[in-house]
C-alpha cells in the first residue's frame, strides 16, 4: 500500500478539518471529500483510507479513518447518464483495490493496540465482510480462528467483536466447530473477551435457522458462566450488556432456555432485588425474564418458582417510590420515565400477567397485595393497588369472578390520606373501569362513583383530582346510558369546577372528560349544552398563546363530540362560529408539533359526520393538510453500535431504535402515527360524503394506493386498503363512470401486484377484503382478461403457500416436535390463516358477481387447487374448497359440471359433518346454489343425495343451537330451492314441503331470508292448503311466528317486508280473539318491539 502514501498524507490533511468544531469548516471538508475524492478517484480514496486506518502513527487518526472506510464504502454513487441503478463506491472501484484495502485491515487487526481504535476497525472489518453480499474474503476466516487464539486478550476479543457483527461467518460451520471456537471463549481470563464471546454466540444464534437452534442448546450452560464473574467483579457495564445479549436469544429462542431455566431465574431475581446495584442492571435482569415469559410462556408456567421469585422483585421495585415534592407541584402531566424502578416494575408485573394468566400469577400477587394494603408506609399501599391495576387485564378471567370483592378493596384506597395513594386508587379504577367491562359499569356503578366522584372535588392535590376525572373518561367510554344518567348533574358540577382551575392540566382533562360523557349521554347533554359550549369556543378565540395549544385542542374534541351528541338541530346556532374558529386555529398551525395539528384533523371529520352534504364546502380548507399529512414520509436515522441515540433522537420525540447488522437503526414513530390517523380520516371523509368528496377523489388515490407496499407501519397499510374502495364508491355516486374505469384499472393492478407476493398475514386478510369491495364498488366488467388471470394467479400463490404451512404444521405434530408454546402460536397463526382463507374466498366471489362467466377461463387456475384442499382433514380447508366450487356453479351454471365430479362425494359428506357447522353451511349452500343455477345436470345430486341430508341436517333437536343455526337456515334455504326447480324429481314433494315449514323461520343468515320467504309466499300464494289445511289454527300461528322473526330482525326490502307483512295480518285474521292473544303473548318481547319500533304494527 505505499503506493498510497502520498495520496494518504493529504487525505489526512483534509481529516483534520472533518473533525473541526467549525461548522462552516466541516462543512467545506466534507464538500471537498466528495467533490474531489470520492466521485472522481474513489479507488484512491479507499485506498488511502485503509492505510492510514493500519499505518498512521496516531490513534484517533487510525480510528477516524476506520470510520470514514466504513461510512464511504457504502455509500451511493451516481451512475451518470447511464441506465444503470446507483452503486455503492465498494462495488465501483477495480478488485485489485479489495484486495489491497482487506489486507490493510487484516494487518491492521494484528497490529492495532489502542483499544478504541481497534474497536473502529472490528466494526470497519465487518462492514466489509457484510456489505454488498461480498463473502470472498476467505483469509478473513482463518485470520479470526487465529485471532481468537491469539496470546494477546485484544485479539481475542476483536474476533468475537467481528463474529458479533458477522454471524454470517460462522453459518456454514458444524455446531461442534461453533461450540469449540466459543467454549474456550466462555472461559477466558478476560472479561472483555467472555463478553464479546457471548455477544457473537447470541448474534449466531440469532442468525442461525430454527432447526440448527437446538444443536446450540449445549453452549448454555457456558453462556450463563459467562454473568457471575461480572457480577463478583462488580463490572455491571459488562453484566448490562451480557444480559441484554441474552434479553435478544430469549426472545428469538427461548426453548434454548429451557434446560437452564431455573439458573436464569435465580440469577435474574437475585440481581433484581439487590438495591445495592445499578437500576439499569437490576431492570436488564428482570427483562430477561419478562421477555422468555412472553416468548415462552408455556416453558415458564412449567416452572414452579418462575412466578413466585418473579411477582414479589416486581413489588418490591414498585414500592421504591418516592414522594418527591416536585410531583405535586408540576404544571404539566408528562407521563413517566419508564426508566424509573417502580414504572418498570408496574410494566414487568403487567407483561407477566398478559403472558402467564391468572392462574400462575394471581394467587402469587394476592399473598402479598393484602398485606401491603394494610401496611403502614404509602409506598407499599401504592404498590398494592399499582399491581391490582396492572395485572387486571392479563388475569382477567378469573378476577372477573372476584370482581365485587377487589373493588371493596381498592375503593376505600380512593379516601387514603396519602395523596399519592388515592392517585393510585383513581389509576386502579380508571384501569379496572376498562379491563372489566361492562361488567364492572352495570353491577359496581354505585360503589365506585360513590367513591370517585369526591375525588374531582378535591382541588387541593389538582393531580389526584386529575386522575380521578381521566379514570371517569375510562368508566364512561364503557358505560351505558342508563347507567351514567343518574350521575350527569354530580359530574358535571365537578367538571365545570375544574374548568376554573388554575393548573392548565387540570382544565385540559376536564374538558376531555367533559367530550366522553357527552358522546355516552348523547342527546341527555343537551341539558348542559348552552352552559359548556360558549365556554369552549371562548377557548378557541381567547386561549391563543403557545402554552394553551394543547387546551385548545381539547376543546376542539370537546366542542365537536357535544355537537355528534346534541345533533345538528341544536348546535346549528354555533356552527359557524365554531367553523370559523377551528378555520383560524388551523390556518394558525405552523410547527410540526402543534399537538392542535392531530385535533384538528378529527374535529373536522366529526363536523363532517354531523353536518352531511353541507360540510363538502369546507373540503378546500380541511383536505389539503390531510392530504399532506397521509403523504409524509417516515424520518430514519442511521447510528453505529456504539453511538449514542439519545444524545440526538429522544425518545420523548417519537424515536425508536433496534439494532440490525450491527448498526442501530431508527424511525421516528410519531409521524408514522400521524399519518395513519390521516389516512383514516381519508376514509372516513370519503365514505360519508360519498359524491360529494370527487373533488379530491383522484389526488387522495395517488396518495394511497402507494400506501399498500409503506411497510414502515401496518396500521398505515391498513387504513390505505380501508379507504380506497369508499373512494371509488364516491367516484362512482359522483356518476362519472369513465372516470371510474380510468381510475381503476391501474389500481387493479397494484392490488394484485401486492396481493400475490403478499406474506403478512394480517395485512393479507385486509387486503383481499378491501379488493372485494373495490371490485363491487366498480362494477361489472371492470377487469380486463389479463386482470383477471394475474388476480387467479394471486389467489393460487396465498393458497398454495397456506397449504404448504398447513402441512408442515401436520408433519410437526406428527412428529410430537410441538410443545405447549408452539402450539399457542400455532393456534393464532391459523387463525390468521384461516381469516384470509375466508377474504380470499370474499375477493373470487366479488369478482364472480361482477364479471360473471367471463371470470371463469381464469379461474379454472384455481380448481386443482380446490381440489388439493378438497382432501384435507383440516375442515376449513375443505370449505374453502367447496365455497370455491359454489361460486363455479351459482356463475357460470350448467357450464360448471364438467368440474363436478371431483366436488359433490365431498360436498355430500360435509352435509353429515357434524363436528364442522361452517362446513356444513358452505355445502347447503352449495346444494341450494345447484338446485337454482345448476340445471339438469345436477338434477339427480340434488334430488337424490343432497335432499335426504339436508332433511336430516334441519330436523336435529340441536339444529337450532347457537353453533348450528347458520348451517341449519342455508340447509332450509337449500330445501326451498330444491323445492322451487326439481319439485318434479321428487316421489313426495308435499311431506318435503311440510317438514321444510316445520323447520322455519330463517332469522338469523340476512342472505337466505329473501329465497326463503319469496317461495314461502309463493306457496301460500298458488297453493295454500299444502301448508295450511283449512282450521289449522297451528299452522296459521307457525305462519306468524315463522314470519315475525325475519321481519324483527331485518330492515327486509320493501316489497318482501310488505308481503310478509300481509302474509302475518292475513294469518293473524283466520283466528279468533282469544287464540290471538295467546299467540302474541308466545312471540318474544324483543320481536314484539323491534315490530313495533318499525311502525310495522
Amino acid at each position: 500500500m505505499s503506493n498510497y502514501e502520498q495520496t494518504a498524507a493529504l487525505l489526512k490533511g483534509l481529516m483534520g478539518k472533518l473533525m473541526s468544531s467549525d461548522n462552516a469548516e466541516r462543512s467545506q471538508a466534507e464538500q471537498a471529500l466528495n467533490s474531489e475524492w470520492r466521485d472522481v478517484q474513489p479507488q484512491t480514496l479507499l485506498g488511502s483510507l485503509a492505510f492510514l486506518v493500519r499505518r498512521d502513527g496516531e490513534a484517533q487518526a487510525r480510528a477516524f479513518a476506520a470510520v470514514l472506510l466504513r461510512r464511504i464504502a457504502f455509500q451511493d454513487v451516481k451512475a451518470g447518464d447511464s441506465k444503470e441503478d446507483d452503486r455503492s463506491v465498494w462495488s465501483v472501484v477495480p478488485a485489485a483495490v479489495h484486495q489491497a484495502v482487506k489486507g490493510e485491515l487484516l494487518g491492521a487487526l494484528k497490529d492495532e493496540t489502542d483499544r478504541g481504535a481497534r474497536h473502529k476497525l472490528c466494526d470497519t472489518i465487518a462492514e466489509i465482510a457484510g456489505g454488498e453480499g461480498d463473502d470472498d474474503w476467505p483469509a478473513l476466516l482463518a485470520a479470526l480462528y487465529a485471532c481468537a487464539q491469539d496470546g494477546n486478550a485484544q485479539l481475542r476479543e476483536s474476533a468475537y467483536r467481528v463474529f458479533s457483527a458477522c454471524p454470517h461467518l460462522l453459518a456454514e460451520q458444524s455446531a461442534d466447530a461453533v461450540s469449540g471456537a466459543f467454549g474456550a471463549a466462555f472461559q477466558d481470563s478476560e472479561a472483555g473477551v467472555r463478553l464479546a464471546a457471548l455477544q457473537a454466540a447470541v448474534a449466531h444464534v440469532l442468525a442461525a435457522p430454527d432447526k440448527q437452534r437446538a444443536a446450540l442448546a449445549a453452549m448454555m450452560p457456558a453462556m450463563l458462566g459467562v454473568l457471575e464473574p461480572l457480577l463478583s467483579a462488580g463490572d455491571e457495564d459488562g453484566l448490562t450488556a451480557a444480559l441484554a445479549a441474552l434479553v435478544e436469544a430469549a426472545e428469538a429462542a427461548p426453548k434454548l432456555f429451557r434446560a437452564v431455566l431455573g439458573s436464569v431465574v435465580a440469577f435474574a431475581t437475585a440481581i433484581g432485588k439487590n438495591d445495592a446495584l445499578e437500576a439499569a442492571t437490576r431492570q436488564t435482569a428482570l427483562e430477561l425474564l419478562a421477555t422468555l415469559a412472553e416468548a415462552a410462556p408455556g416453558m415458564c408456567r412449567k416452572h414452579a418458582a418462575f412466578c413466585t421469585e418473579m411477582v414479589p422483585v416486581c413489588l418490591q421495585l414498585m414500592s421504591s417510590v418516592a414522594d418527591d415534592e416536585a410531583w405535586y407541584a408540576a404544571d404539566t402531566l408528562d407521563e413517566a420515565d419508564s426508566d424509573e424502578s417502580h414504572v418498570f416494575g408496574e410494566q414487568t408485573l403487567d407483561r407477566l400477567a398478559n403472558a402467564l394468566g391468572g392462574k400462575q400469577l394471581l394467587p402469587v400477587a394476592f399473598n402479598y397485595i393484602p398485606q401491603m394494603l394494610a401496611a403502614s408506609e404509602w409506598a407499599q399501599r401504592h404498590a398494592a393497588l399499582m399491581a391490582v391495576s396492572s395485572i387486571g387485564e392479563g388475569c382477567y378471567k378469573i378476577m372477573r369472578n372476584e370482581l365485587g370483592k377487589i373493588l371493596q378493596m381498592v375503593v376505600p384506597f380512593l379516601a387514603d390520606p396519602h395523596a399519592r395513594v388515592r392517585y393510585a386508587a383513581c389509576n386502579c379504577i380508571g384501569q379496572m373501569s376498562t379491563d372489566f367491562a361492562p361488567k364492572l359499569q352495570a353491577e359496581h356503578h354505585e360503589l365506585v362513583l360513590a367513591g370517585l366522584l369526591p375525588v374531582m372535588a378535591q382541588a387541593g392535590v389538582p393531580r389526584v383530582q386529575t386522575h380521578a376525572a381521566a379514570a371517569m373518561v375510562n368508566f364512561a367510554e364503557e358505560a351505558t346510558k342508563q347507567v351514567l344518567e343518574p350521575y350527569l348533574d354530580a359530574l358535571f358540577e365537578r367538571l365545570l369546577a375544574m374548568l376554573d382551575g388554575p393548573r392548565r392540566y387540570v382544565q385540559e382533562q376536564a374538558i376531555t372528560t367533559i367530550a366522553t360523557i357527552a358522546d355516552n349521554a348523547q342527546a341527555k347533554f343537551g341539558k348542559y349544552y348552552a352552559t359548556i359550549m360558549p365556554l369552549l369556543l371562548n377557548v378557541l378565540a381567547q386561549a391563543t398563546d403557545q402554552d394553551h395549544r394543547l387546551l385548545r385542542g381539547k376543546a376542539m374534541e370537546c366542542a365537536t363530540f357535544i355537537a355528534l351528541a346534541v345533533g345538528k338541530a341544536v348546535v346549528a346556532p354555533d356552527i359557524p362560529r365554531l367553523v370559523e374558529l377551528l378555520t383560524l386555529a388551523q390556518q394558525a398551525v405552523a410547527d410540526a408539533d402543534d399537538p392542535q395539528a392531530s385535533y384538528l384533523q378529527a374535529a373536522w371529520a366529526r363536523l363532517c359526520r354531523l353536518m352531511g352534504a353541507d360540510f363538502v364546502p369546507l373540503l378546500p380548507v380541511v383536505m389539503p393538510p390531510l392530504l399532506a399529512a397521509a403523504r409524509q414520509q417516515p424520518d430514519f436515522a442511521v447510528l453505529a453500535a456504539g453511538e449514542d441515540a439519545e444524545a440526538s433522537y429522544a425518545a420523548e420525540d417519537g424515536w425508536e431504535f433496534a439494532s440490525v447488522g450491527g448498526q442501530q437503526i431508527g424511525i421516528r414513530t410519531t409521524l408514522l402515527e400521524e399519518k395513519c390517523e390521516a389516512v383514516e380520516l381519508i376514509g372516513t371523509y370519503a365514505r360519508d360524503l360519498g359524491a360529494g368528496y370527487v373533488a379530491y377523489a383522484a389526488e387522495t388515490l395517488d396518495t394511497l394506493v402507494p400506501l399498500f407496499r409503506f411497510y414502515f407501519h401496518e396500521g398505515v397499510r391498513v387504513a390505505a386498503a380501508a379507504a380506497v374502495p369508499h373512494v371509488l364508491a364516491a367516484v362512482r355516486l359522483g356518476g362519472d363512470g369513465a372516470a371510474l374505469r380510468q381510475a381503476w384499472a391501474p389500481i387493479c393492478d397494484r392490488y394484485v401486484g401486492v396481493l400475490a407476493a403478499e406474506d403478512d398475514d394480517a395485512f393479507a386478510v385486509q387486503l383481499f377484503g378491501s379488493f372485494a369491495d373495490a371490485v363491487l364498488a366498480v362494477g361489472a366488467a371492470s377487469m380486463g382478461a389479463g386482470q383477471l388471470e394475474a388476480l387467479a394467479g394471486a389467489c393460487v400463490a396465498q393458497m398454495t403457500k397456506y397449504h404448504r404451512r398447513m402441512k408442515d404444521r401436520e408433519a410437526a405434530r406428527a412428529a410430537e416436535e410441538l410443545d405447549e408454546d408452539d402450539e399457542e402460536q400455532l393456534a393464532e397463526a391459523e387463525l390468521l390463516e384461516g381469516l384470509a382463507v375466508d377474504e380470499v374466498a370474499r375477493a373470487l366471489h366479488a369478482v364472480f358477481q361482477t364479471h360473471g362467466a367471463a371470470f371463469a377461463p381464469a379461474f379454472a387456475s384455481l380448481l386443482p387447487v380446490a381440489r388439493t384442499y378438497l382432501h384435507e382433514r383440516d375442515a376449513a380447508a375443505r370449505q374453502w374448497a367447496i365455497c370455491v366450487f359454489d361460486d363455479l356453479v351459482e356463475f357460470t351454471g350448467p357450464a360448471s359440471a364438467p368440474h363436478a365430479a371431483a366436488f359433490l362425494e365431498p360436498l355430500a359428506q360435509a352435509l353429515r359433518d357434524m363436528a364442522a357447522p361452517d362446513l356444513r353451511q358452505a355445502a347447503a349452500y352449495g346444494v341450494g346454489v345447484m338446485a337454482q343455477h345448476g340445471g339438469d345436470a345436477y338434477a339427480d345430486f340434488v334430488a337424490g343425495v343432497a335432499l335426504p341430508a339436508l332433511l336430516a341436517l334441519i330436523a336435529r333437536p340441536d339444529a337450532r343451537a347457537q353453533d348450528n343455526v347458520f348451517a341449519t337456515e342455508n340447509a332450509v334455504s337449500a330445501v326451498a330451492k330444491v323445492l322451487r326447480f326439481h319439485a318434479a324429481r321428487l316421489p313426495d314433494a308435499r311431506a318435503v314441503l311440510q317438514a321444510w315449514f316445520r323447520a322455519l323461520p330463517v332469522a338469523n343468515d340476512e342472505d337466505e331470508v329473501p329465497p326463503v320467504y319469496e317461495y314461502l309466499a309463493q306457496v301460500l300464494r298458488e297453493q295454500p292448503d299444502a301448508l295450511v289445511p283449512p282450521g289449522d289454527a297451528a299452522a296459521l300461528a307457525h305462519v306468524v311466528k315463522a314470519v315475525a322473526a325475519p321481519l324483527a330482525a331485518f330492515d327486509l326490502a320493501p316489497e318482501l317486508a310488505q308481503a310478509l307483512l300481509a302474509l302475518m295480518r292475513k294469518s293473524m285474521q283466520a283466528l279468533d280473539t282469544p287464540a290471538q292473544a295467546a299467540l302474541w303473548a308466545e312471540i318474544p318481547r324483543e320481536q314484539q318491539q323491534a315490530l313495533q319500533a318499525k311502525g310495522l304494527l
